[in-house]
């Protein structure tokens, strides 16, 4: 880790230590025995070093799985990435116009936006386009840029796949790691179309191992290693890792569906970080498809006590229960006030385990449960801190979602902010709180993201649109679900996005739905989206006056509209025009 020049790195603070456990538990058995204290002190040595093997294990086995899940994210973010790229207006042209610069204008506020390392774009012929780097150690907007150089990319099987128009069960985007003069980086790469469906070239979209390692130890506090298939290695945060047997990452890749494996490394030969002993979990490395890229391994460090014997755990069992009887009045009320703190320890960690990051423990004593009661809930406003940081990147993605739409549609400039506001203030209005407040506002800011599928000859057509024309604009509802569908972060805001154009009489589509078929969050946002529109100015016509509007909202009620939402909506408005 490094720091800036002339700032000392901060230490972590360390209550100092008034009364050991030792001392609690030794002090009063010194009134019957020394031998007593002696057994008293190993008994409770014996459940902690118990107690922290199993949460050792846990914690091993907890970063193994959210280092799996930071993977797909990763995978997710790059994909996300390729798609606004390739969808981009202008890019199919430039691509086949071979323009760098062009391409260069049209995609760096979207490469510098999302943050990624590296992009390539390449024709439908396989030729070079263009190269976007992000420069080491600069500024988020600071990139290089090549063309018209050869390039080893246009050979790799995942450009190939889409040059040839290849499709797996995924779909039509492929995955893959890339070695460059760069380091090691994971490459999503996918089809750009033009506007007539067919295929203008491939963009390939990725992120360097070395930054997703660094990330990935940040988050999980754990240090990363990625292994090729052969057991080399070819990224760690460990300063020289042990390579892998052949016919261990062999095992690993058959058992991948039932078991992880796990290895000692604290005795390698060629391994030596401070005398510290490591344990590492190992799984596969997987991407889009079940595409096997190698091995995953997460290791953290050992706590010494864990290296205690089996022989020494039985000689101290049967010692402590030779003195047992002796020390059992004694010891129920000393037990009852030490273990106190760690169950609940345990009962905090437990909550944690089901997603309550808001959880905390005061501190009551002042001994080493205290140090350790104040490292977990650092550790748990840590991962709250992460949880909040990443739910905040999410929503300015979908932001900016929304706003390259807008652009895209010019006469529904404003148009999102206006309704995720009065879709809130609606939706508190019939009683909704909480996280469907949330869902509810990422459903409206995205509803209408399904028209990124429409062709622009069709979205920004002055005159009346044919029957064939309307149909294909009634499909963004599936658009908006097809793209939104497989993202299990927006699963549960697809309601307003998927039925925002269903009808309280079932006329509506694209499902038809009737009545209370159609999700109470989608039954609010079609009357806002509908006021909305009308009460705008648009290109075909003046904004509508606000009672008539109104009045019309209440003459489909019934027909088009949930009517309980209906009457909601005009105390809303009756409430806004009192106060004015």
């Amino acid at each position: 880790m490094s720091f800036p020049k002339n700032v000392a790195p901060q230490q972590p603070i360390i209550r100092r230590v008034r009364f050991p456990i030792r001392i609690k538990i030794t002090a009063p058995y010194l009134i019957l025995s020394l031998l007593l204290a002696v057994a008293a002190a190993y008994l409770i040595m014996q459940l902690v070093m118990e107690n922290l093997e199993e949460r050792f294990n846990k914690q091993l086995y907890e970063a193994g799985k959210i280092s799996s899940e930071l993977i797909v994210s990763y995978e997710t973010e790059l994909l996300q990435t390729q798609r606004l790229l390739a969808n981009a207006e202008g890019i199919s042209s430039a691509i086949r116009a071979n323009n760098a610069d062009a391409l260069k204008s049209l995609t760096l506020g979207i490469i510098a936006n999302d943050g990624q390392e590296a992009v390539e774009f390449f024709d439908a012929q396989g030729n070079h386009a263009l190269s976007v780097r992000h420069r080491s150690d600069a500024n988020p907007e600071d990139y290089d840029f090549s063309s018209g150089r050869q390039t080893s990319f246009s050979s790799l099987e995942i450009v190939q796949n889409v040059l040839n128009q290849k499709s797996d069960a995924k779909g039509d985007k492929f995955a893959d790691l890339v070695r460059t003069d760069s380091g090691d980086f994971l490459y999503v790469a996918g089809p750009v179309y033009d506007p007539q469906g067919k295929l203008a070239g491939v963009v390939l979209v990725g992120r360097s191992l070395s930054t997703m390692a660094l990330d990935m130890r940040d988050s999980t506090f754990a240090q990363i290693t990625f292994y090729d298939p052969s057991g080399q290695v070819i990224q760690s945060t460990l300063p020289s890792p042990p390579e892998l047997e052949p016919k261990t990452t062999s095992r690993i890749v058959l058992l991948k569906d039932v078991s992880s494996a796990k290895r000692d490394i604290s005795n390698q030969r060629d391994f030596n970080t401070a005398n510290i002993p490591f344990s590492e979990i190992l799984g596969v490395l997987e991407v889009r498809g079940n595409h096997e890229l190698g091995i995953l391994g997460v290791a953290l460090s050992q706590n010494a006590i864990l290296q205690t014997s089996a022989d020494s755990r039985w000689r101290i069992f049967f010692l402590i229960l030779s003195a047992l009887f002796l020390i059992i009045l004694i010891g129920l009320n000393l037990a009852n006030s030490i273990t106190r703190p760690l169950t609940e320890l345990v009962r905090a960690s437990a909550r944690v385990s089901t997603g309550d990051l808001d959880v905390r423990i005061d501190t009551r004593t002042n001994d080493e449960i205290a140090i350790l009661t104040e490292s977990f809930n650092r550790m748990v406003a840590s991962l709250h801190k992460s949880k909040m940081e990443l739910l905040d990147a999410y929503d300015h993605t979908l932001e900016g979602w929304a706003k390259a739409l807008e652009l895209r549609d010019k006469e529904t400039q404003g148009h999102s902010e206006r309704v995720i506001e009065l879709t809130f203030r609606l939706a508190e209005e019939m009683g909704i709180r909480g996280e469907e407040l949330v869902n509810i506002r990422r459903g409206a800011l995205l509803h209408d993201i399904g028209k990124m599928g429409i062709p622009d000859h069709i979205l920004h057509k002055k005159e009346r649109l044919t029957e064939e024309e309307m149909a294909i604009i009634r499909k963004h509802p599936q658009f908006a679900y097809d793209m939104l569908n497989e993202i299990g972060f927006l699963q549960s805001a697809l309601e307003i996005p998927y039925c925002h154009h269903e009808k309280w009489d079932g006329t509506g589509y694209p499902r038809g739905l009737k009545g209370e078929e159609i999700p109470i969050a989608a039954r609010i946002f079609s009357i806002v989206d509908v006021w909305d529109a009308m009460t705008s100015d648009r290109s075909y016509r003046d904004a509508i006056p606000p009672e008539e509007v109104a009045a019309h909202l209440v003459d489909q009620s019934g027909q088009h509209f949930d009517p309980a939402v209906v009457d909601a909506f005009i105390r809303i408005l009756r409430a806004d025009g009192e106060n004015e």
